[in-house]
Parts: structure tokens; C-alpha cells; sequence
């Protein structure tokens, strides 16, 4: 799961954004980082730092120099008395989680694909499943970044602390980020249980199913009433793995092949879509394991797809997903992905779509290849009405006349922005959409 770069023609991995950056850096210390950014400042071109490519926005498309921070994957410091790891910021989450693991640490909370690089994803804001828990970005202690004027920056709660309020979910522009320091915490086995339940079930008991577990993650199946609730909880009790071949059966084979195969066939004959989602949802049961906390967050990925995912304060859940309903329905989307349902707390962080709320997030995929700007712009419009903030790293349509308003925090942010990077030496097309010119 991871971007293509071919003759400096760079593709993300759902495939629906490419660009042609005039150069490539591929840095392998923080000076080389330096040394990037200052090319680039004398010949006058823009440069943009790109992570795994698992963003679905254009967010790190640019055709100025784009910088790969690959070689920067290293732990570079561990504090077990402060609870705090130093990694550099190019290492994926998954290399990540392995090494905390053998060190008898994890990470408090985890999306569902680690895929990412830690600072593309808390760059972009990703974030887990649980009330009590709030995105990737909660977890950093410190920062340490390359701003356009080519010096390393470091910022903490205590050391340009304003600078460090804004960086944590930055989206590229305020500068690269060569290391992170996380909070962690001691490693952790998870309990989980997965079953299948109806729509509105989900909605009636969801308060209750989010308030009395650590962790939940449920799905909607378009065309059906069938949902799905994942619950995890943290345990004392022995791991309890699926055999192999059961693991691979159920994780690999029917979750992503046979799934693929059945995207395939519904893009060849849409109308066999809604046949198909019930059949699926229909064939669902039940499924326990008990696994360290990063093997259970986690899902191998394998079939591609396209996604848009929003933030609405958690008290319009129901409206929200009641609402993409009535849009599949209404306009006869022939929708081939679960609709995805999490929560998390609120934060403070400026540009944090869980900033100043608890927060309900929901995910719409539709498979790679499959025409999905309909569906987007119906559920966005949806969303729109319930302020809605779209994840800066999924596909949306807003700008910043639109999202200004959604953020309390915005202009603090763009003051950031303007001193760190006056000549928006960062900025690309994404970014003068969705943030607007430097200083404007």
C-alpha cells in the first residue's frame, strides 16, 4: 500500500491523483532536509514533502520539488520516564508500532490502516475509533521542522508553543517535519468483538455501544439493514489468534480478495450492486480475537479504493448517517462499500477536525475506478448541514471560504503560516483551495 513514483511522475495509492514534480529529493538526515528546502528557495520553486501517498487529496501534489522522507525512518530517542519516543518523520506506522513493540510500548489509540507515515498522518489529522481518545496529532510532544527559511525549528508546549499548537495538524504548510516525540504508553493486548446488527439498532443504541467500550468501529452496508459493530477493549487475558489459515481466509481472502472480485463485477454491471452489498452484508457473523493492541487497530488493505470522510459533532450521528442513507436512496447510487462510523474526543488543535468537540466521524468509499464524485457531492451536501469539517486527507470539495467558518481557530493557524513560510515556498494547488493564499 504505498505510492508510485516512475520518472518523477508520482501517483498516489488510490490512483486518482498524479503529479510531475520537476525533481525529486530523497533526503536521508534532517540536513539533506535543510539542503531540499534551501534548492529550492534559490531556484525559486515550490516543494512539498509526500509520505506514503495513502492521502486521497492532492494534498502533496506539486510541480516544484517534491521530497520523500523514506530514508528518514529511524527511532532516534526513547524517555521511559517520560513515556515519550523520538522517531524521524518519515517512518510508516507499521515499521513504527514493531519497534515500540519490541521495546514493550504502543501507541494509546491507532486508525485502522498503518500504512502512513506518522507525520502524513497527523499531518492530515488521522485518527482512531473511541470516545476517550482523540486523533494521532493528541499524542505529539514535541516537533522538530524545516520552515522555508531553511533552519531547524524545534517546538514543544514550552518551546514556541504557538508554532507547536499549529504543527500538529499542519497539512504540509508550515514546513517539513524531520522527527516527532510521542507519547506512548505500555504495550497493551486488546479484546475484540465483531457482529453484525441492523441500522437501526446501530442508532439507537450507539451512545450507549461508544460509552461503555474503549474502542468502537461500526459500519453501515449500503442497500441492506445491516450493520456491524467492532468493539475493543483492553484485556489482561492471553492472545487468542485465528488459526493461520483461518486468519488468512477471513482477513485476506473474503475481506479483500473475494471483496475485490465482487467490486469488479458491480463496476462491470452496476446494477448487480445492490444485490451484491446484501449478499455480503447478509453472509457477516460474528468474530472475537485477542491480539497486541497495534495487530487488532489494524487491517490489511488490499482492495483500492477512493474515500471522503467528515466530522460532525457527535450529538448529529444519527442525522448524518440517516442522511447518506436517504442520498444512496434517493438518487440510486449503486454504492459498493460499507459506510464507516467512529467517534473521538475533542481537542485543541487549531485545524484538528476535532477541534473544540466530541466528535462522530463517517467514511464513504466507493471502489477505485468507480465514477464517485455524485455520491461525494450528495453526502457532502448532507454534511454541510450538520458543519461538517472533511478530513484533510480524503476527498471533499470545500474551500476556504467554507471552512473558515467551521474552525475557531482558523486565524490563528494563518498566522503561523505567515510567519513561518511568507513566501508560501509550501503551498500547492490543494492548499490555495483549502487554505487560501499565504497572508490572505
Amino acid at each position: 500500500m504505498a505510492s508510485v513514483l516512475t520518472r518523477n511522475r508520482w501517483r498516489n495509492w488510490g490512483r486518482n491523483q498524479v503529479c510531475a514534480p520537476i525533481a525529486v529529493e530523497q533526503p536521508a538526515s534532517t540536513l539533506e532536509v535543510v539542503e531540499a528546502v534551501q534548492r529550492a528557495t534559490a531556484a525559486g520553486q515550490p516543494v512539498k514533502v509526500v509520505g506514503s501517498g495513502h492521502s486521497f487529496t492532492d494534498v502533496a501534489c506539486t510541480d516544484g520539488r517534491l521530497v520523500q522522507l523514506d530514508g528518514l525512518d529511524r527511532v532516534v530517542a526513547m524517555d521511559r520516564e517520560a513515556g515519550t519516543v523520538t522517531v524521524e518523520g518519515g517512518i510508516p506506522l507499521w515499521k513504527l508500532n514493531e519497534e515500540l513493540a519490541e521495546r514493550g510500548l504502543a501507541l494509546a489509540n491507532l486508525g485502522d490502516i498503518d500504512r502512513q507515515t506518522i507525520t502524513g498522518a497527523t499531518a492530515t489529522g488521522t485518527h482512531g475509533a473511541g470516545a476517550r481518545f482523540g486523533g494521532l496529532a493528541t499524542f505529539i510532544a514535541g516537533m522538530q521542522i524545516v520552515p522555508a527559511d531553511g533552519h531547524v525549528l524545534r517546538c514543544s508546549a514550552d518551546e514556541e508553543p504557538e508554532v507547536f499548537a499549529c504543527a500538529r495538524v499542519g497539512l504540509g504548510a508550515l514546513g517539513i517535519i524531520t522527527e516527532v516525540t510521542l507519547r506512548v504508553v505500555p504495550a497493551f493486548r486488546l479484546s475484540s468483538l465483531e457482529q453484525p446488527t441492523t441500522f437501526d439498532a446501530l442508532l439507537d443504541e450507539f451512545d450507549q455501544i461508544v460509552d461503555r467500550n474503549e474502542h468502537v468501529d461500526c459500519y453501515w452496508w449500503p442497500h441492506s439493514e445491516v450493520a456491524t459493530v467492532k468493539v475493543n477493549n483492553r484485556t489482561d487475558d492471553p492472545v487468542r489468534r485465528k488459526p493461520p489459515y483461518r486468519a488468512w481466509r477471513d482477513d485476506v481472502l473474503l475481506s479483500n480478495y473475494l471483496f475485490g472480485a465482487l467490486c469488479a463485477l458491480g463496476r462491470l454491471r452496476s446494477s448487480s450492486v445492490p444485490d451484491l452489498m446484501r449478499t455480503t452484508a447478509s453472509s457477516l457473523g460474528k468474530s472475537r480475537k485477542t491480539d497486541e493492541s497495534y495487530r487488532v487497530f489494524c487491517s490489511p488493505r488490499l482492495v483500492r479504493f477512493v474515500e471522503m470522510e467528515y466530522a460532525v459533532p457527535r450529538a448529529d450521528v444519527g442525522a448524518a448517517l440517516r442522511g447518506i442513507r436517504d442520498v444512496i436512496e434517493r438518487d440510486r447510487l449503486p454504492v459498493d462499500f460499507p459506510v464507516e462510523l467512529r467517534t473521538a474526543a475533542a481537542d485543541d488543535i487549531p485545524l484538528s477536525t476535532a477541534n473544540g468537540r466530541d466528535t462522530a466521524y463517517l467514511a464513504v468509499h466507493l471502489s477505485a475506478g468507480r465514477e464517485y464524485e455524485p455520491y461525494f457531492r450528495a453526502v457532502e451536501q448532507v454534511m454541510d448541514g450538520l458543519d461538517g469539517r472533511p478530513h484533510w486527507g480524503k476527498m471533499h470539495f470545500q474551500s476556504a471560504a467554507t471552512l473558515a467558518p467551521r474552525y475557531p481557530e482558523w486565524d490563528r493557524f494563518q498566522s503561523v503560516r505567515a510567519k513561518l513560510d511568507p513566501d508560501g515556498r509550501f503551498a500547492n494547488a490543494y492548499l490555495e483551495r483549502v487554505l487560501g493564499p499565504v497572508g490572505g
